[in-house]
């Protein structure tokens, strides 16, 4: 019989220590999955909402609150990290569907690839986090940041790198919030809304009945009893400094902004005339190649006869990537190559490409021209490497600069393991083997006095990338500018666009440097140092093929940027040129490379400590509160 049976009510003081019993680590009580899920879950819905096409940036602000539930919640570590990566399935798989608006239907498959593979970094942080949490004293306004800010970066380089969907990037519409991208780049930015999230959820956690329902074991830095008792105040002193020291950070970051955002040092640069294609990537078996280069021919000419025919000649025409014809790919021969291991189709070819940029290209639209084309280099032991370039065309003919793109697309420009995982070739959208080489030098352009990089696809989304240019390298000195050019017609008008050029305004800020945009199906655009996106006007008449300009400071609202996407026409605008140095472009990521340090210097310590404390009985972790007897009726 139970003791209410006998009508004796239990003493509170045996609640008290069966609830404390079952709290012990390894004793966590059977409960179900939906308690853990659904908050992985909410926070996969609030992350995308954060992003185009809802772009409901403030979101990010708690977004995390509800997963780093996780963190001290009462549950299995299996069914946490399950319930974390279906989180973050919940956040990629919507996000990335733009994927699949390909003509191709391997890259439907290379959608949900992609997305299983990015949520797998939602439980990767959250071990971290609690890994942390459990073996230091470290609060999780400092736990939180340090392990979130590790993981994106680690997912900029991880497998080629994919640098989207950053916690930082949700605040690309908040300017004076975003200029400390030029002191630590974009993941300064994650740090800070990082370490926002992680105090909002620590005050909630103070809260007993969210507490109790919520935990897995105390935190270290509250085992000395400072945790508030049922009833009392949930304002411990720890909590109080913590929101001082976050309150300052996030003045100071919008003093810094605001300051940033007052400096007018932008000079006059060359004019620029942008085309912005409006081809798709399907391919009609009732089309031959002849009449779809044709088609490519015609579009190509009616804009490049509205950018030459201007009142004043552009410095330069820049073509989107790809775009040139494409029988007509530029070829190189190596020099080391003997005259006579030349094959006859590259010693016909070689001239004929050359002659046709002279006597067809500069002769009907006399300009300065950078081109997307293919390149194809015969190499001196007769193999032959095939590149994504920007050739730049001098209006005199005589053959400029070549960049080759750097940061290749898997599956899009090559597939991964190829020869060690077959399989990987059905996630292909071609049938014959279409992969790349890496280029290996950033090459400076230059027109008139200004000097210039290029940036192919979503190099631009890379941090890596564009800080190089504005160093002193052997590739050269410093440049005034950069030029992204990009094939994002193989999204079809989707949100693609919109998150591409958000991505964007980091680069800029991070190097205070404009980026002009070249983009097939849009959104072209020109990029201040400030990261605005300036706002163009439209010269008649008002139809597609369209007339751009720009022609002031004024930046263009997000709400009409889906106008600029899918359709055709030229960007009239000068590059607005910046003089101001950026700290990150010199110092590069060391915030990333800090919290690495933080994360080694938790393990080394947890591994020392572990052998200076002998171990007793089979208690595998510390107390989570004074025990008490157990009490009879």
């Amino acid at each position: 019989m139970t003791m209410v049976q006998h009508g004796v009510q239990p003493r509170k003081v045996d609640i008290i220590h069966a609830v404390t019993q079952s709290m012990q680590p390894g004793t966590a009580p059977k409960t179900s999955i939906w308690l853990s899920l659904i908050p992985a879950a909410t926070t996969g819905g609030f992350l995308w909402m954060c992003y185009f096409p809802l772009a409901w940036g403030w979101l990010g602000w708690i977004a995390l609150v509800p997963l780093l539930a996780l963190v001290r919640m009462q549950q299995t570590p299996r069914r946490l990290y399950l319930s974390a990566w279906l989180g973050g399935l919940v956040f990629f798989v919507p996000a990335l569907h733009w994927l699949s608006a390909s003509p191709y239907q391997a890259m439907t498959a290379a959608w949900i690839m992609l997305a299983l593979y990015c949520a797998l970094y939602f439980p990767a942080t959250l071990w971290l986090i609690r890994f942390v949490d459990r073996k230091t004293w470290l609060p999780l306004a400092v736990a939180v940041p340090v392990a979130w800010t590790l993981m994106e970066w680690f997912r900029s380089f991880m497998l080629t790198g994919f640098a989207w969907y950053y916690l930082g990037h949700t605040q690309h519409a908040m300017l004076p919030l975003i200029q400390i991208a030029d002191l630590g780049g974009v993941y300064l930015i994650s740090f800070v809304i990082a370490a926002v999230n992680a105090w909002v959820f620590d005050v909630l956690y103070q809260f007993p009945g969210l507490r109790d329902r919520f935990r897995w074991r105390e935190p270290r830095h509250l085992q000395d009893g400072s945790r508030p008792l049922a009833g009392g105040s949930v304002w411990r002193p720890g909590l109080i400094y913590e929101a001082g020291v976050l309150f300052l950070a996030v003045l100071c970051t919008y003093i810094y902004g605001t300051w940033r955002l007052g400096q007018n040092r932008f000079d006059e640069g060359p004019l620029l005339a942008l085309l912005q294609t409006n081809l798709g990537q399907e391919v009609r078996d009732d089309v031959t190649q002849e009449e779809r280069d044709s088609h490519l021919a015609r579009h190509c000419d009616r804009l490049c006869r509205l950018a030459v025919h201007q009142p004043q000649t552009p410095d330069l025409i820049v073509w989107p990537e790809t775009s040139y014809l494409r029988q007509f790919p530029w070829l190189e021969i190596s020099a080391e190559l003997p005259i006579k291991s030349i094959p006859q189709i590259w010693r016909e070819d070689y001239p004929a490409v050359r002659r046709h940029l002279r006597e067809e290209l500069l002769r009907f639209y006399p300009a300065n021209h950078l081109l997307g084309l293919s390149t194809y280099v015969l190499n001196a032991d007769g193999t032959v490497s095939r590149f994504n370039s920007a050739l730049l065309v001098p209006r005199d003919g005589l053959i400029g600069e070549r960049y080759d793109k750097m940061h290749r697309v898997p599956w899009g420009e090559f597939v991964p393991f190829r020869d060690s995982l077959p399989f990987m070739e059905w996630l292909s959208p071609y049938d014959f083997n279409y992969d790349i080489h890496e280029g290996e030098t950033f090459t400076r352009f230059e027109v008139g006095k200004h000097k210039y990089g290029v940036l192919i696809c979503y190099e631009d989304s890379d941090p890596f990338l564009p800080r190089r240019y504005v160093r002193s390298e052997k590739d050269g000195e410093p440049v005034d500018f950069l030029i992204n050019i990009s094939n994002d017609g193989w999204f079809n008008g989707t949100v693609e666009h919109e998150e591409h050029l958000a991505i964007s305004r980091f680069r800029a800020i991070e190097c205070r440097r404009a980026i002009a945009r070249s983009v097939n199906m849009g959104i072209s655009a020109v990029i201040d140092g400030n990261g605005r996106v300036l706002r163009p006007e439209e010269l008649p008449p008002p139809e597609e093929p369209h007339t751009w300009r720009i022609a002031g400071a004024e930046e263009l609202p997000i709400a009409e940027w889906a106008s600029y996407k899918k359709t055709a026409g030229v960007l009239l605008a000068r590059v607005p040129i910046d003089s101001r140095a950026s700290f990150y472009a010199a110092a590069g990521d060391w915030l990333p490379i800090g919290c690495c340090g933080v994360v080694a210097a938790v393990i080394v310590w947890s591994i020392a400590r572990r052998r200076r404390t002998p171990q007793t009985g089979s208690q595998t972790g510390p107390p989570t509160g004074p025990q008490t007897a157990p009490q009879t009726a």
